[in-house]
């Protein structure tokens, strides 16, 4: 069995859904090209583009707007 880091593991299961099902997409606040603030998210933009992983404003009320 690999041993991950539970960043490691959190990005290979988003990663395995969005691979899995092309309806799924990412939003978040810079899980873009930052990565994530704690870089989980660091490869599934250029993996999986700009049109599934997507950047949202850091007010949750602009997200939803």
């Amino acid at each position: 069995m690999a041993q991950l880091s539970y960043r490691e593991a959190v990005a290979a299961g988003i990663a395995q859904e969005m691979e899995r099902d092309e309806r799924v997409v990412f939003l978040g606040e810079d899980i873009g090209a930052a990565g994530g603030v704690f870089k989980a998210s660091t490869g599934l933009l250029e993996r999986f583009g700009p049109k599934r992983v997507k950047d949202t404003p850091i007010s949750e009320l602009a997200i939803l707007g």
